[in-house]
C-alpha cells in the first residue's frame, strides 16, 4: 500500500502545475458526489419517511392508549369469573328478558367453564341482539357458535359455548 502511494505521490509530482489543478478539482468533485450519493441522498430518503411515519405512528399509540384506557374501564364493569352456575343464572335471566327461554332446548354446564346451549326456531336477529347485550352487559361471549338456517325465513338453530369474561 505504501508504495503505491509514493508511486502515485511521484506521478503527482511530475505533472504540470495546471495538470495538478485539474485533477485535483476533478477529485475533488468525484469525492463531492460519491458523499452525495452515499451519504446525502440516503439521509434525505430517510428522514422523508420519518416525517411521513412519525405522525401516523403517533395517531396509532393515541388510539392504542385510549383502547387501552377502554379495555380497563370494560374489564372493572365485567364480573369476575365465577363458576357455571353462576353463568347458567346469568343466561337464564336474560334469555327471560329477550323472551328467547322458549327457544331454548338445552343448556348445559360445559366442562371449562362455560355453558352449551341450544336454540331450535329462533330469529336470528334476536339471537345476535342477545349475544350482543350478553356481553355488554354481563361480560358473556360465544366461544363456539354453530348456526344453522331454517326453512322459515330468518329462523335459525343454534348451538353455542359460552364463556363469561376472563375464562
Amino acid at each position: 500500500m505504501r508504495q503505491l502511494l509514493e508511486q502515485l505521490y511521484a506521478r503527482w509530482r511530475t505533472l504540470q502545475p495546471r495538470e495538478r489543478i485539474v485533477l485535483g478539482s476533478g477529485a475533488t468533485l468525484a469525492l463531492v458526489m460519491l458523499g452525495y450519493a452515499l451519504f446525502w441522498v440516503p439521509l434525505q430518503r430517510d428522514l422523508s419517511h420519518l416525517r411521513t411515519a412519525v405522525p401516523k405512528e403517533r395517531a396509532q399509540l393515541m388510539q392504542m392508549r385510549a383502547q387501552v384506557r377502554e379495555i380497563a374501564a370494560l374489564r372493572a364493569r365485567a364480573p369476575a369469573a365465577g363458576n357455571s352456575s353462576n353463568l347458567l343464572s346469568t343466561l337464564e335471566r336474560s334469555a327471560q328478558e329477550h323472551k328467547l327461554r322458549q327457544y331454548i332446548t338445552r343448556m348445559e354446564p360445559d366442562p371449562v367453564n362455560g355453558v352449551r346451549v341450544s336454540l331450535d326456531a329462533v330469529g336470528f336477529s334476536a339471537l345476535l341482539q342477545w349475544l350482543a347485550d350478553l356481553q355488554k352487559q354481563s361480560g358473556v361471549r360465544a366461544d363456539t357458535a354453530t348456526i344453522a338456517a331454517q326453512a322459515d325465513a330468518g329462523m335459525v338453530n343454534a348451538r353455542l359455548v359460552l364463556r363469561a369474561a376472563g375464562t
